[in-house]
């Protein structure tokens, strides 16, 4: 890993209070610094896609602390079955993967 990305993480998580999300330009990832415990301070990434707006599509994200819990989700976001899944699901709902909330022109 680079050590200056590690110093630019701890800098910016310094400077924030526990929960508060700090953007990164990876789009839809962002890091949060949880409160102090006995193991002293810690940090997440939160994954959130955000829409065309640049809103989060979730009210919460995805929240990882390790590698391993990051390669696990991709193991299930990966499975064809998922989308198999996804898919019958939004038919039983009546909706298309292609809907989307138009933008009101003011």
């Amino acid at each position: 890993m680079d050590g200056e990305l590690e110093k630019q993480i701890k800098n910016a998580l310094n400077e924030v209070n526990p929960w508060q999300k700090v953007p990164t330009n990876l789009k839809g990832a962002f890091l949060v610094k949880t409160p102090s415990s006995k193991q002293g301070e810690s940090f997440m990434v939160e994954i959130n896609p955000i829409d065309a707006n640049g809103t989060p599509l979730k009210r919460r994200g995805v929240f990882l602390k390790r590698l391993s819990e990051l390669e696990s989700f991709i193991e299930v976001m990966e499975n064809e079955k998922l989308k198999d899944l996804m898919i019958a699901l939004e038919n039983i709902q009546g909706l298309t993967h292609e809907e989307k909330l138009k933008t009101i022109e003011i």
